[in-house]
């Protein structure tokens, strides 16, 4: 420890401690350590370099726990220098010119360096005295726990530079105790150092790095097979060591698939074993008890890579698998009986697993239950609970996936109860993954997210709460699929359902997203919870994630966000807030795929504050963009938004004009035509796309019947008008004409196509209300088209027609509110038609079917129709009041 120590001390304190080191031992002599140690902390010793001087001199003595502890009472969070020289002592970083560098701060980077060689040599020593105490441990929950806290001393020490002439040692206390916590990769290139740093160390560690070069996550079994050769090479070896490593050897001949050599390999060893009767020896009875149990292991693993290690459905013929397992399953369930506990239990795990390749899976599944239920709760139990929970999972048996579950984490307790030597932590968790999703792909999720919130504190907190947001997805996925029929309408209820899912699993994702904060993980979970809340219409839980996930992430990614932020606002009636995060995703980020939802939210955010013109101008930079083509979902929303966008504005326009002076009415209607003309040609083009492919062309379908109604209008007032010549009255009145036509034709098309989808399934709340309309629109342009006929033929069959419409109505409606409407319909022709007895009937029967109207109907007046029940009644009374008057 020479080369560590610091600057001698001046003359004085120096024998003062050397006169107080032969006291000390002195006194160790006579009362033990332990004295000493008592005498030792009721002391007043506090300088830390004096106190890792001892701790130092106690490790060279073999109390290495006791060193461990003296050296954890040292604290360097505070400089030892003065508080002048404490800004140079903080910024280890600093690069100074060692030339020029002056005498304060060449004092200031000596005291630092050599805190840092006392601090390296604390941090040793208190690591090598917990892995000390765990040694001493006699249950493996405890020594786990002292490995786990010992590790992260050792890791610095390493990383400092162990003390000089203590690199193998370190090296191989680190490389042990990642092999003991089944941390293989980790231990691989630890254990290599220590050989390479003292190759005495070869015999003890070979068998240890070979091991968890056959365990470790990358396919290192060559590596393994020569690492054990040299190993085995060594002709000094006991028969214990020699076999220790033929075990090891055949694994990896197995483990690489060289089935022959490794049986070779067995035979010769059993061969060299003394018969069974004259065997006294419980080392060769344990031995040959391995070689038979990795003999069965060869041949289930040779059938497992052939016919794969389990049926992919239930009538597969497993024969093959069979006949060549024949004996060996037996062979086990003998292992079992007679050999040592562990060879027993692994004898148990390798049966279930036999039975499994042969198809058997009840009898295999009995097996892994008996092999997770056995005591202690070691490796075997763990992999034998892990391999029964993935069958179940697969079988979609969610109950006692839950079930096997539970008892596996109530086992483990925590991560320090885990038994690494036949699968690592990082792959049990990777497993069990994989076996909840296998539960949410058999469609459980409710099992699958009980089973998540079973997994802590075994598994980390976040994990879990990842896993239960996972299957909350899932199941809105799955709940938005089962409520879609045929026709691609979603149910009002699955439509909720699917919501309250996404939003419990942006619940699950935000709370995981919180504790990874100081995570690499964190801004991807926080993007899961964000988009689960979007896709479950939580805008405003939504927007509180997005603002900081905005601050934070990379720039390829932003523009997701910044588009989230935009439909967020959107939603929550902010369009200003909207438009500028909407404006910066597609000014940042001109080529990313994103643009395009940008714009057509931008556009709707535009449309929100009135301004149609910003927002006709971004849709029209979507549908004129030639990345895009029409079977993109962003070219035909923008193509659908901008027509209704169109009508929305034409519609008002009209309401204005309608509502306008008789001066004023015409030349708003002239000036609303070009809008009507343009939302219609969109519209159509919409219509004739995606009319059958998707239900929102079925609104275009309707809008457009509906602007062509409105076209109409202007063009009949200037037919009318007397001051125009007679040839622009005939264009105009041809015009108008055309323009019914359209929209009827229109009516009834959407109306037959509702029909037709209604004899193969029920209509959703929308299509019953868009064929309800669709009936009385049609009707009411037929009565339209005949009352600007001239008397004649042609009038009285389109007011008749008009009126056959209304009378399907009523029949379609029976007792409903739009009966009433359509016997005003009814009524309005007779009258058309010069037939006031039947006009004066049909309202008073309106009033009768007012009555049988029940009342759970009351609600749905106002939906259905022009007045509530009230209404309709004081309406109704006015027009009978007439009739008695005879007006």
């Amino acid at each position: 420890m020479a080369e560590s120590e610091p600057n001698p001390e001046p003359a004085g304190r120096g024998d003062s401690i050397a006169l107080g080191l032969m006291a000390v031992a002195a006194l160790a002599s006579i009362s033990g350590f332990g004295v000493l140690f008592s005498m030792w902390w009721q002391s007043s010793i506090t300088d830390p370099y004096e106190i890792l001087r001892i701790a130092s001199q106690e490790f060279v003595s073999g109390n290495t726990v006791i060193a461990g502890e003296l050296a954890a009472k040292v604290d360097f969070d505070e400089p030892k220098e003065d508080a002048d020289t404490e800004p140079e002592l903080n910024e280890p970083d600093v690069e100074v010119d060692l030339e020029n560098e002056t005498p304060d701060q060449k004092a200031a980077r000596e005291a630092r360096e050599e805190r840092e060689q006392w601090a390296r040599l604390r941090d040793f020593l208190i690591g090598f005295g917990k892995v000390a105490k765990a040694e001493s441990e006699p249950e493996l929950r405890s020594r786990r726990q002292s490995l786990y806290e010992a590790l992260p001393y050792l890791e610095r020490a390493r990383d400092g530079g162990f003390p000089p002439g203590r690199h193998a040692e370190g090296y191989r206390v680190l490389g042990e105790s990642y092999f003991q916590l089944g941390k293989f990769d980790e231990a691989i290139e630890s254990l290599q150092q220590a050989i390479l740093h003292d190759p005495t160390l070869r015999r003890p560690l070979h068998p240890k790095l070979a091991t968890a070069q056959l365990n470790s996550s990358a396919p290192l079994e060559d590596q393994a097979l020569e690492t054990i050769n040299r190993f085995l090479n060594d002709r000094t070896l006991q028969d214990s060591q020699r076999w220790e490593g033929e075990l090891i050897r055949i694994r990896s001949l197995i483990d690489l698939g060289r089935w022959e050599d490794a049986n070779q390999l067995i035979t010769r060893e059993q061969s060299e074993l003394p018969t069974q009767e004259n065997d006294l020896s419980n080392q060769e009875s344990e031995y040959r008890d391995q070689l038979i149990l990795l003999r069965s292991i060869a041949r289930t693993k040779r059938v497992m890579k052939r016919f794969g290690p389990k049926p992919i459905d239930p009538y597969e013929d497993r024969s093959a698998a069979i006949a060549e397992l024949d004996g060996v399953v037996e062979q086990l369930t003998e292992l079992q009986r007679e050999a040592m506990p562990k060879i027993a239990s692994r004898a148990r795990l390798w049966a279930a697993r036999a039975l499994l390749a042969k198809g058997y899976t009840k009898d295999a599944l009995i097996r892994l239950t008996s092999v997770r239920q056995q005591r202690p709760f070691d490796a075997v139990a763990i992999v034998g609970g892990l391999e029964e929970t993935e069958l179940l999972a697969s079988q979609g048996r969610g109950e006692e996936t839950l079930q096997t579950t539970t008892y596996m984490m109530r086992e483990l307790g925590d991560e320090s109860g885990f038994d690494a030597n036949m699968i690592t932590f990082e792959e049990f968790q990777k497993r069990m993954g994989m076996a909840l999703e296998n539960l949410r792909n058999a469609g459980d999720f409710e099992h699958a997210i009980d089973t998540a919130r079973r997994l802590p504190p075994v598994f980390d907190l976040a994990e879990a709460l990842i896993q239960e947001g996972n299957a909350y997805r899932e199941w809105a996925v799955a709940t938005l699929a089962d409520g879609t029929n045929v026709g691609g309408q979603t149910a009002r209820s699955a439509s909720t359902l699917a919501r309250a899912r996404f939003r419990a699993a942006g619940d699950a994702f935000a709370k995981a997203a919180q504790l990874q904060f100081a995570t690499r993980e964190y801004l991807a979970t926080q993007w899961s919870a964000i988009d689960a809340y979007q896709r479950g219409r939580h805008f405003t839980k939504s927007i509180r994630l997005l603002e900081p996930y905005l601050k934070n992430e990379r720039r390829p990614l932003k523009p997701r966000g910044l588009v989230a932020y935009g439909r967020a606002l959107l939603a929550e009636d902010r369009p200003e807030e909207a438009i500028d995060s909407l404006l910066t995703c597609i000014i940042e980020a001109p080529d990313d795929p994103l643009r395009y939802d940008a714009r057509l939210l931008a556009a709707m955010a535009y449309a929100e504050t009135g301004d149609l013109d910003n927002a006709r101008a971004l849709l029209q930079d979507n549908l004129q963009d030639g990345a895009l083509t029409p079977q993109s979902e962003a070219w035909r929303n923008s193509l659908l938004t901008l027509g209704e966008l169109l009508f929305q504005r034409a519609y008002r326009n009209y309401l204005i004009a309608e509502q306008a002076d008789p001066q004023d009415k015409i030349p708003l209607l002239r000036d609303n035509q070009p809008v009507l003309e343009e939302a219609i040609r969109y519209l159509d083009e919409a219509v004739e796309r995606y009319f059958r492919a998707y239900p929102r062309a079925e609104s275009a379908a309707y809008l457009s019947a509906r602007a062509n109604v409105m076209a109409s209008l202007w063009p009949r007032i200037e037919a009318e008008s007397q001051e125009m010549l007679d040839g622009v009255r005939r264009r105009q009145r041809a015009q108008a004409d055309q323009a019914l036509q359209m929209a009827l034709d229109g009516f009834v098309n959407l109306r037959e196509h509702l029909l037709q989808r209604e004899e193969d399934l029920r209509l959703t709340d929308r299509d019953q209300a868009m064929l309800r309309n669709c009936y009385f629109a049609e009707a009411d342009v037929l009565r339209q088209m005949g009352k600007l006929e001239a008397e004649g033929p042609r009038r009285t069959s389109r007011l008749e027609e008009a009126a056959d419409v209304y009378r399907v109505v009523e029949l379609r409606y029976m007792n409903e509110p739009p009966a009433l409407e359509a016997l005003l319909g009814r009524a309005s022709c007779a009258r058309e038609l010069q037939k006031p007895r039947e006009a004066d009937q049909l309202i008073r029967q309106a009033n009768v079917v007012l009555q049988r109207i029940p009342a759970e109907w009351n609600d749905r007046f106002i939906t259905t129709s022009r007045y509530d029940r009230e209404g309709w009644e004081s309406f109704l009374g006015w027009m009978n009041d007439r009739l008695t008057a005879g007006t």
